[in-house]
């Protein structure tokens, strides 16, 4: 192929790429070739090379295509050069005094969840989390907003890569019970984990979500099971969701 012939290329799979919004997040090769004016074969071929690098995903039964998990890592990589340790970390010192708990951030990397900050509680009886950990998602109350928050293919692929291990006795590895727990999680915005990445840790995240309601990262208390009782999760619970929002105010504002 020529230089020219394959910029053109470079420019057909970009507006592949381009076509699908936050209200037209599936569609067919030939909604995209009669949207685009391309021909159908040409979109096949362009459709087919961006599945095997991940950017987008198509369902084997209906053949619809929708954006991948790599163009998630690619969004996961762009978000975190936005200062979001700066942002966020006076944010979860104020949790942690608010709660007493440990507090961290997570983004989204690749199809594992990412901590990029922590602050630590204050007490002898506390979780740590380093900064740098990779989580899975299906076991994390941060992980599972991601998959509640983000293109069901990003289950899919974290399925397809680790699948639904169970870390703990307590992992949720069954897929209907996930997806049934993902739909709460949607409806709440707040995400538990009763011991489910590490015995007898339990943690609640909310999300912070960018203007138009996708999330862009995870806030987390963590905590001892044996020591925080219910009746103080469900405070830690309003407290972190209080400052997930407050953060996700502070993002709107910086980008208008």
């Amino acid at each position: 192929m020529s230089d020219e012939s394959s910029l053109k290329t470079v420019v057909k799979a970009m507006n592949i790429l381009q076509a699908f919004t936050h209200e037209r997040s599936d569609l067919s090769v030939s909604e995209l070739s009669r949207d685009l004016k391309l021909h159908k074969s040409v979109v096949s071929r362009l459709v087919g090379a961006l599945k095997r690098g991940r950017l987008l995903d198509q369902d084997p039964v209906t053949r619809r295509v929708r954006v991948g998990v790599g163009a998630f890592r690619l969004g996961s990589i762009f978000a975190n050069r936005q200062n979001i340790v700066q942002t966020v970390t006076p944010f979860l010192g104020m949790l942690v005094s608010r709660t007493g708990q440990s507090a961290h951030a997570m983004v989204l990397d690749g199809t594992l969840g990412l901590v990029v900050a922590t602050v630590e509680s204050p007490s002898a009886l506390r979780v740590i989390m380093r900064v740098g950990e990779h989580r899975y998602l299906h076991a994390t109350a941060g992980g599972k907003l991601f998959l509640a928050f983000s293109d069901p293919s990003l289950l899919d692929a974290a399925i397809q890569n680790h699948g639904l291990l169970p870390l703990t006795s307590a992992t949720i590895t069954d897929l209907k019970k996930l997806r049934a727990e993902l739909q709460t999680v949607r409806q709440t915005r707040i995400s538990w984990n009763f011991g489910e990445s590490h015995t007898g840790a339990g943690a609640v995240a909310a999300p912070v979500l960018d203007d138009g309601g996708y999330i862009v990262a995870a806030i987390t208390s963590v905590y001892p099971l044996n020591v925080v009782g219910q009746r103080q999760q469900k405070a830690v619970a309003r407290e972190t969701l209080l400052i997930s929002k407050k953060i996700s105010e502070k993002f709107r504002s910086a980008r208008s």
